[in-house]
């Protein structure tokens, strides 16, 4: 008894890719009884054993083999199979290809590029079928984006185009090209290079900065990449901080360089230049030799002062200037030496300037006091006030008497210092006299009291001057005042001027006289006494 069995491929007939002049070979696998039998056709036309294609069964393996496979062997082969029970078909394609090839005397070479500069690499591929070409750098795929392009011709060359070509851009291009047949590749060696630095603006030769104000120092350089630049002062590197900012171009066509020092001091004085770096190259700037000044300012004013006689006055003031300026002290425009008391100090480290005035006298001391600075960028000066208190003191007192004729006008006269100026009250016997006819000379100190149309009755008599202040009073010494009055003379008789008398008659001529005391009378005739 026969078990019949259909048809069971275990093995499926495939496509095939084969190389040019080597033997192909096409197999299915297929189980059944009766065994079947396997007609092959290729494109519809059945094949038998020949020097080209050979038939094979081998156990449940049926084969065919094509000799020096060549390009007219590709298509479309066909395997029918059929036991008597079970008939199926089944089709697959032969392809007939040439390994990819690189088409130059080398897959390898180097090239170079420029910074910033587009570059393009380019190998051509040769084989059957039309090989696909992948890039890779540095074996690993190609950073997907804008600047990495890649271009195909018919020929087969396959171009990497790189836009703007970066530092990270450096290295090995892989370009593999593949196809059913197998794979070749090809490496190009990038290196980028940079443009050298050029400074287009160099430092100045010097540069004169401001105590306390900000100075910026600066330069052009281009290159590529943009040039990174090291500030020195002297041998020294500087790094920015709250007090240096460093800056450098941000943007396309920009290509300045600054360094600024904010609240400029004397340290900062010396010779400054910078290092420019890039991968091209370096250089180095002309130096610039930064000196520092300021003219001098008062940063605290001189302020008015009132002491008390015999007391220190102190004048405290802050100043600022470099170098550091002269000082000079004057008391109403006449420098202060120690002759005068006056003692100087200076603190050059915080700019504090002094003034002391020993023993101050109101005569000697007061007045304008004056402190001036000067160096070789400028001068400035301050002024200030110096009042001495002092109680009154009379310098010149009143004298001890005074005479007058009735009628006449007389003033009386006292100097006197003090500080605040002195009020003055007026006595005469005692007695307040009114300020109307008081005056004061300020040039003189003087105090004065006028006495209009002195009399006896109302003017004679003693005088005196209190003077005060906040700080005490005096008194001055009292003062005498006569009043003299010119004798009258009245006569009384004869009545007439002129007067005929006989020889022996008696005549008789009569005065009445009138003054402050008896006057001596003393009678005349044609001149002589009589």
């Amino acid at each position: 008894m026969y078990i019949l069995a259909p048809l069971d491929i275990t093995q499926s007939l495939m496509d095939t890719n084969v190389l040019l002049g080597q033997n192909a070979t096409l197999s299915i696998t297929c189980n059944a009884f009766p065994a079947p039998k396997v007609t092959w056709f290729f494109n519809d036309t059945e094949l038998k054993n020949s020097a080209k294609h050979k038939i094979e069964i081998k156990n449940n393996v049926f084969s065919l083999a094509i000799n020096k496979a060549d390009h007219p062997d590709v298509g479309v082969y066909r395997a029918v199979v059929d036991n008597g029970i079970d008939k199926t078909e089944q089709t697959a394609k032969l392809n007939v290809g040439v390994k990819p090839k690189v088409e130059a005397a080398k897959p390898a070479n180097e090239q170079s590029s420029v910074i910033g500069q587009d570059t393009q690499i380019s190998w051509k591929f040769s084989g059957i079928e039309k090989p696909v070409v992948t890039w890779l750098l540095n074996g690993q795929p190609l950073p997907t984006n804008e600047r990495f392009q890649i271009t195909e011709t018919e020929d087969g060359t396959s171009t990497l185009s790189i836009k703007s070509a970066e530092l990270t851009d450096k290295g090995v291009y892989t370009a593999k090209a593949t196809n059913a047949v197998g794979e070749a590749e090809a490496k190009t060696t990038l290196n980028i290079a940079g443009i050298k630095p050029v400074l287009t603006n160099d430092l100045e030769a010097t540069l004169q900065a401001t105590k306390g104000e900000s100075m910026t120092i600066k330069l052009t350089a281009t290159g590529t990449p943009k040039p990174e630049v090291v500030w020195m002062r002297g041998n020294d590197e500087l790094a920015p901080s709250d007090r240096i900012q460093v800056s450098g171009p941000t943007g396309e066509g920009e290509d300045t360089y600054t360094i600024t020092i904010l609240n400029v001091q004397p340290e900062d004085q010396g010779d400054y230049s910078a290092k420019i770096t890039n991968v091209g190259g370096s250089l180095k700037s002309k130096k610039c030799k930064v000196t520092v000044m300021k003219s001098p300012e008062f940063v605290g004013k001189v302020t008015a002062q009132e002491v008390k006689q015999g007391e220190t006055a102190v004048f405290e003031t802050k100043i600022d200037g470099y170098p550091a300026p002269k000082i000079t002290w004057l008391l109403n425009g006449k420098p202060l030496t120690a002759k005068e008391g006056a003692q100087v100090e200076f603190n050059a480290a915080t700019g504090d300037a002094k003034l002391s005035i020993a023993k101050v006298d109101l005569q000697q001391h007061s007045g304008i006091v004056t402190c001036r600075l000067e160096n070789a960028h400028g001068s400035q000066e301050e002024t200030a006030r110096l009042d001495i208190l002092a109680a009154p003191l009379i310098t010149t007192q009143l004298s001890k008497t005074e005479e007058t004729v009735s009628g006449k006008d007389v003033t009386l006269r006292v100097v006197v210092r003090g500080s605040p100026r002195p009020e003055a009250r007026w006595f005469h016997n005692d007695t307040p006299i009114a300020p109307e006819n008081t005056t004061y000379d300020e040039e003189k100190s003087e105090y004065q009291l006028l006495i209009k149309g002195a009399t006896v009755g109302a003017n004679e008599g003693t005088y005196k001057v209190v003077l005060k202040n906040d700080l005490g009073e005096s008194e001055s010494t009292p003062c005498t005042l006569t009043v003299l009055e010119p004798v009258k003379l009245t006569k009384i008789g004869p009545a007439t001027d002129a007067v005929d008398l006989k020889v022996g008659e008696a005549f008789e001529i009569s005065f009445d006289i009138e003054g402050k005391e008896a006057p001596k009378v003393q009678l005349t005739k044609d001149g002589k006494e009589v």
